[in-house]
C-alpha cells in the first residue's frame, strides 16, 4: 500500500466522520456480548492539523484485539467509523443488517462506518489478532463499542457531534 493512498483514506475517513460519528458525550456502554475476546488500547491521540474544524473534537484511537480460536465477538456499532487490519488468523465478519458474510485473513484490510451492526468470529484452530484503527469523540471514554439496543442514543450523539463540527450557515 502506497503512502500516498494511506494519507488519501485517512483523510477520506476523517471528512466521513465531521458526518457520521456518533456522539460527542459519549460515554462507555454496556458490555457487548464476548467470548475468546480480549482488547488493548494501544495509542489514543486528540486530532490535530489543517482539518482544524475537527482539531480537539475527535482523537485517533488504535487497539489490538485477541481472539482464541472459537471468539465470538457479538453484534455491536462503533461510536466513530475506522480502518481494520488483520494481524493475525482468519476472522469472520457478518454484517447483522442482511447478514452478510465475509472472512479476512492476516494482511488484509476493511472498514467499517460505525453505523453498521456486525459481530466477528474466529472460527479457525488458529488465534487471531485485529488493529482497530478508529476516529472517535475526544469525550469518549473506554470502548467504542455499543450494543445494539443503544442506536438511538448513538444516531443522538451523532447529531449533537455533527453541529459542533459543521455549525448551520447564517
Amino acid at each position: 500500500m502506497s503512502y500516498r493512498w494511506m494519507v488519501a483514506l485517512i483523510g477520506a475517513v476523517l471528512v466521513v466522520a465531521a458526518v457520521m460519528v456518533r456522539g460527542q458525550a459519549l460515554q462507555s456502554h454496556s458490555p457487548v456480548e464476548m467470548h475468546g475476546v480480549k482488547a488493548a488500547m494501544k495509542f489514543e491521540e486528540p486530532v490535530e492539523g489543517f482539518l482544524r474544524p475537527l482539531n480537539g473534537k475527535l482523537k485517533l484511537r488504535a487497539t489490538e484485539v485477541d481472539f482464541l480460536a472459537g471468539a465470538v465477538l457479538g453484534d455491536h456499532y462503533h461510536a466513530g467509523p475506522g480502518i481494520r487490519l488483520v494481524l493475525a488468523g482468519e476472522l469472520t465478519v457478518v454484517s447483522a443488517e442482511g447478514g452478510k458474510e465475509q472472512r479476512f485473513k492476516t494482511g488484509e484490510y476493511f472498514y467499517e462506518s460505525g453505523d453498521k451492526s456486525f459481530r466477528v468470529s474466529n472460527a479457525g484452530k488458529e488465534p487471531g489478532k485485529l488493529l482497530v484503527i478508529e476516529l472517535l469523540p475526544t469525550s469518549l471514554e473506554g470502548s467504542a463499542m455499543a450494543p445494539v439496543t443503544k442506536l438511538a442514543e448513538l444516531e443522538e450523539q451523532g447529531k449533537t457531534l455533527q453541529k459542533l463540527i459543521c455549525p448551520p450557515s447564517k
